[in-house]
């Protein structure tokens, strides 16, 4: 089965062929043809849905498009990083330049650095 047909079986588990109760899961294996045939089941306790049985190319499958609506997400994070971050100046700075950049930072801000480093010790001295 494809992915869409999987999905289309998932919203028809509801129907009276998808659906076994707890206690036919239980007392038989018939399901497991079902289960093949279909990929998803629901399982019902009385009329109340309790849980969905997923065949293993089901889940498969299931977990393979969670892993690419993770990664389209993840990317569209970064692009809306690199958006927001258009207006910023770049630097690109490496090696020693880097380097220098980084202790002319701590000396420029020498004090405020202290002052924080000062209220962490007398937190922890508290």
């Amino acid at each position: 089965m494809e992915v869409k047909e999987r999905v289309e079986a998932l919203r028809d588990a509801s129907a009276a062929g998808a659906r076994i109760g707890l206690t036919e899961l239980a007392r038989s294996n018939a399901w497991r043809a079902k289960l093949a045939e279909q990929g998803a089941l629901e399982i019902v306790d009385r009329v109340d849905p309790t849980a969905y049985l997923l065949s293993v190319d089901a889940m498969n499958e299931l977990l393979d498009t969670i892993n690419a609506l993770e990664s389209e997400l993840e990317r569209a994070t970064l692009q809306m990083m690199f958006v927001a971050d258009g207006e910023r100046e770049r630097n690109w700075e490496s090696g020693a330049e880097l380097e220098q950049g980084a202790l002319d930072y701590l000396h420029r801000n020498a004090e405020a650095i202290q002052d924080i480093l000062s209220e962490a010790r007398d937190e922890r001295h508290q």
